[in-house]
């Protein structure tokens, strides 16, 4: 081999071995900044998963609504992952007029004319339903079966803390702080929800049932759901009625924008997981872990997912 080939081939060895090297120690660097955001997140407490799909990283935060507020977790660390992510997906808003907003009030307010609460509960929870009424001296014989459930999941509860921020406040704070862009899962339809809220279903006895055992349970069941998400015991704090009542009883327990915002969620996760970057998606909890929610979603497209087991045990 001449001279000036020799030379050419050591000067193209040296670029590739330059570039390969060069590609290595970005895709570790890539990988460690990774490692750190999702360590310092699960430093808050939080349930924290990692999905990686290609250039596509999503960091899966399952929020609790209602975080009581002795709760022992640490916020700050998560909105110390907040500065390090690309992006951020948080929950829907609603969207309703002043008017459709009282005539929402008006519609919980009361049932049908003519119409009581045993007209809707089966007999077993009409009598664990005025066992309430006799703890805390209430009638609930013609309200609302949501304005009752609200009812006995706040004033009734009595749980004297009081709440504390949601994962979801604390990283929507953080991000406008550092400048992070962030998407709203969708916007959710709230205008003449009244007409539906007017009508009772099964959507809102579920959502009453759920709050009458919360209201059994006391405050030593809010505390145990609270204690059940900073220890990562994910199917416990699924299994807490308090869970179920927050659940069925969110969009005003209508079951139709109740699924519509899972749907909302499954969309927003499968667009992050398609394109590139780190994006942290803080979801419900229910939607996040619940038996066909975003984690399965995720397992039956074929991804690793690194986290908590949210899972019951058999």
């Amino acid at each position: 081999m001449n001279k000036s080939l020799l030379v050419s081939a050591i000067i193209l060895t040296l670029v590739v071995t330059l570039a390969l090297s060069a590609k290595v120690q970005a895709q570790e660097e890539s990988a460690t900044v990774l490692d750190d955001i999702v360590v310092v997140a699960r430093r808050s407490g939080a349930p924290v998963w990692l999905v990686q799909n290609g250039e596509a990283t999503v960091i899966l935060v399952g929020s609790l609504a209602g975080v009581p507020a002795d709760t022992p977790w640490r916020p700050e660390a998560l909105e110390a992952a907040v500065a390090r992510a690309d992006s951020v997906i948080l929950s829907q808003s609603a969207t309703m007029t002043l008017g459709d907003y009282f005539r929402l009030r008006r519609a919980r307010a009361h049932l049908p004319e003519g119409k009581t609460t045993a007209d809707y509960l089966t007999p077993e929870w009409q009598t664990r339903l005025a066992d309430r009424e006799r703890a805390h001296r209430r009638d609930y014989e013609t309200r609302g079966l949501t304005w009752i459930a609200d009812d006995l999941l706040g004033a009734q509860l009595r749980y004297r803390p009081g709440t504390g921020r949601s994962a979801s406040d604390v990283v929507r704070d953080a991000a406008r702080r550092f400048r992070k862009p962030v998407d709203e899962v969708g916007n959710m339809n709230g205008r003449h929800i009244d007409e539906a809220v007017a009508v009772p279903d099964e959507g809102q006895v579920a959502c009453l049932t759920a709050a009458i055992m919360t209201n059994e349970s006391g405050v030593e069941g809010v505390r145990a759901r609270g204690l059940a998400w900073t220890r990562q015991d994910v199917p416990a704090v699924l299994a807490n009625p308090r869970e179920w009542a927050a659940d069925r009883c969110q969009w005003f327990a209508d079951e139709t924008l109740i699924a519509q915002g899972r749907t909302q969620w499954s969309e927003a996760v499968g667009k992050a997981l398609a394109g590139a970057g780190t994006t942290m998606v803080v979801a419900p909890i229910s939607v996040v872990a619940e038996p066909g929610g975003l984690l399965d979603q995720a397992e039956g497209r074929g991804l690793d997912v690194v986290g908590p087991e949210w899972r019951p045990v058999p």
